[in-house]
């Protein structure tokens, strides 16, 4: 429609929505000097809460400044478009000629283009793009915006012509798709990466902190036949000392500036005036966390997820992987690893450990524990590639921990105040178990005591019946013949006494030594009687006592005997161990020939007469007693209890063994 007739059009079609009406003005504003405007942001440097511009400005061989002939747009960032130009005077040259978007020129984006401009033109690094010269173009053409859009433009810059500046020419590639392109192995990245941290050093070094470090923002071109990264676009440079500029320059509140990607946490506040030099160097690292992971520590996509304020959060708070972790997880592994050189296992592992622990150093979020400089940072990669001990280590489980009590303060509160609770309740239960405790080794103690009183009271009186016993014992057998008065009062005061632990006491003594054991032998019926009496209880006891002894063949012959005999006196014996008898008696010259056979023929009414006398034939073959009036009177009483069959077989055995002399043959 014509001018005149807009401001109805606009009221009629926009009175319910006065944003778009104010929209529309600007855009017809923009179209009466020839500006064209619109909607999507710049893909490059982002500035959250302005507008982007597409660019518009000149066209290709358009003269600026009467020496600089654009030939085409090579690039553009937040506010500006770079064109290569054809300089001409004073020398020829190809050159990059970066102008402000029409459009753009504010107050405060002259003063960015005027800083930047000024930032370069104060460092002289070969890892710097050079500037050669910079300007003001032409008078501006004379069209006046409508009233009611000029009313609104009050920060358009007063002078005529838009400022320019003229630098060196960097023919070349970011430096992540030079990497790719040429497969350049790890090594090789972190050497082309180290003139980069070098470059910054410089900037910083000359006050100006970039504030903006990304692959597109570091170019890589051939010079001399070797690849030289180049640093540009420092238009959103910061300086920490004096000012860059002489107009006005300040960051509007609210506005976060910077590449959400490669931006520091201190720039994802919302208030980023604290931003100082490490800043820059956690660019780096993340910029070198792409180089060898294949991606920055936060991809686009991954923040792109999230609203404006999540992804400032996700910058600001969350803790990134670990290079070697990010790459394992990635299904791009392969082409990465190729890209890299190498295989996708043993590209994981050279990422592991010292350049994790380097990378992860440089993207702290808390910039005290940063490199404090890019040249630090350079020289612990230096250490790397010389093979040598890098600074970087992993966060310490107390630091660790403190992070994560800062991040989770409401956990932590609530956390403490349920082992604060506990802690109580335990300090109380572990006093009351050690007051029982301590209750409880108390009596243990008196137990303690009370036992070893009551062990000593028997040990006690167990010496005392030994002793008793010792005394019975000591009198007992020297006499051969018959029955001394010692030995008289012995055996008396044993009958007489109540306990049967003593009785008992004198047999298990009488069968401890091998010579008491015959004194006693000899005297067996009447230590029998005394010890044992009439008692069935203590006889089964006493029985058993003396078998057991005669069974044990590693016992003293003497001992087994005399357990013999006292177990013939109590109508038992082990015939099979009589055999052994007359040798011992005879190894030690005992005489006791009648009363061991006497002995023997009081069982014959008791025990299996066959076997009874097999076992005598066989101790008559091992003697030399003579002494068949005995054995005569034997035969005598066994004939009564054999049929014919077994005299006349035992009889046989008895002429075998004794030969047939005449004595044996009349017995």
């Amino acid at each position: 429609s014509p001018p005149a007739d807009r401001p109805a059009v606009l009221d009629r079609e926009c009175a319910d929505n006065p944003a778009l009406r104010e929209r529309l003005e600007k855009l017809l504003a923009a179209d009466a000097v020839g500006i064209a405007t619109a909607d999507a942001p710049n893909p490059g440097t982002a500035s959250f809460g302005t507008a982007s511009y597409v660019p518009s400005v000149g066209s290709a061989g358009a003269l600026i400044a009467g020496r600089y002939k654009l030939l085409e747009p090579i690039g553009e960032g937040g506010m500006g478009s770079v064109w290569m130009a054809e300089q001409r005077e004073p020398v020829k040259r190809l050159v990059a000629l970066k102008l402000i978007k029409e459009g753009m020129d504010s107050k405060q984006v002259l003063a960015r283009f005027d800083a930047e401009r000024q930032a370069l033109a104060v460092m002289d690094h070969p890892n710097i793009a050079k500037v050669f010269d910079g300007g003001v173009t032409g008078e501006r053409r004379d069209v006046s915006p409508p009233v009611s859009v000029r009313d609104r433009r009050t920060d358009v810059a007063p002078f005529a012509g838009s400022p320019f500046f003229v630098m060196e020419l960097v023919k070349g590639v970011p430096i992540t798709e030079y990497c790719d392109a040429n497969k350049l192995t790890p090594r090789q990245r972190l050497e082309l990466f180290l003139p980069v941290c070098h470059a910054i050093q410089h900037a910083h070094q000359k006050g100006v902190i970039h504030r903006d470090i990304k692959p597109s923002n570091v170019l890589v071109a051939p010079y001399d036949g070797r690849p030289v990264p180049k640093v540009i676009d420092f238009g959103i440079a910061k300086a920490t000392g004096q000012s860059l500029t002489d107009q006005t320059l300040h960051t509007n509140f609210g506005a976060v500036v910077g590449t959400p990607e490669y931006m520091s946490p201190e720039q994802a506040s919302l208030n980023n005036l604290d931003v100082d030099t490490r800043s820059d160097v956690y660019s780096l690292g993340c910029l070198l966390y792409e180089l060898l992971a294949g991606t920055p520590p936060f991809s686009r996509k991954e923040l792109e997820k999230a609203g404006l304020l999540e992804m400032l959060r996700v910058v600001r708070e969350q803790e990134p992987q670990r290079p070697s972790a990010k790459l394992s997880t990635s299904a791009a592994r392969p082409s990465i690893s190729a890209n890299r050189g190498t295989e996708p296992a043993l590209l994981t592992k050279l990422l592991r450990s010292e350049l994790d622990w380097v990378v992860m150093k440089s993207l702290e979020k808390d910039r005290n524990r940063r490199y404090d400089s890019p040249n630090s940072f350079a020289f612990d990669l230096q250490r790397y590639l010389a093979g040598e001990q890098v600074q970087a280590v992993p966060p310490s489980m107390g630091y660790r921990l403190r992070k994560w009590t800062k991040k989770n303060k409401g956990l932590v509160a609530a956390s403490g105040a349920i082992a604060a609770s506990l802690l109580t309740g335990t300090a109380v239960s572990m006093w009351q178990a050690n007051r029982a405790e301590r209750a409880a080794v108390r009596a243990n103690e008196e137990e303690t005591k009370t036992k070893d009183a009551l062990e000593l009271s028997e040990r006690n009186l167990e010496q005392a019946q030994l002793n008793l016993v010792h005394s019975y014992l000591r009198p007992i057998g020297y006499n051969t013949q018959q029955l001394d008065q010692a030995e008289l009062i012995a055996f008396d005061e044993l009958s007489r006494q109540e306990d049967p632990r003593i009785k008992l006491l004198f047999l298990k003594e009488s069968l401890a030594d091998g010579e008491r054991a015959l004194r006693v032998a000899r005297r067996a019926p009447w230590a029998i009687q005394a010890a044992v009496g009439l008692s069935p209880k203590r006889r089964a006891a006493a029985t058993e006592m003396c078998s057991a002894v005669q069974r044990d063949m590693k016992a003293d012959p003497r001992v087994r005997l005399c357990a013999c005999w006292m177990a013939i006196e109590m109508g038992s014996g082990d015939l099979p161990a009589l055999g052994e008898f007359p040798e011992t008696l005879s190894a030690n010259r005992i005489e006791d020939w009648e009363n061991y056979l006497e002995g023997l023929h009081r069982l014959i009414e008791t025990r299996n007469s066959f076997q009874l006398g097999r076992a005598l034939v066989v101790i008559l073959g091992k003697s030399d007693t003579g002494s068949y009036g005995f054995v005569g009177t034997w035969l005598t009483a066994l004939a009564t209890r054999l049929d014919p069959a077994e005299a006349r077989e035992l009889s046989d055995e008895l002429v075998r063994k004794l030969g047939n002399t005449t004595e044996w043959y009349a017995v």
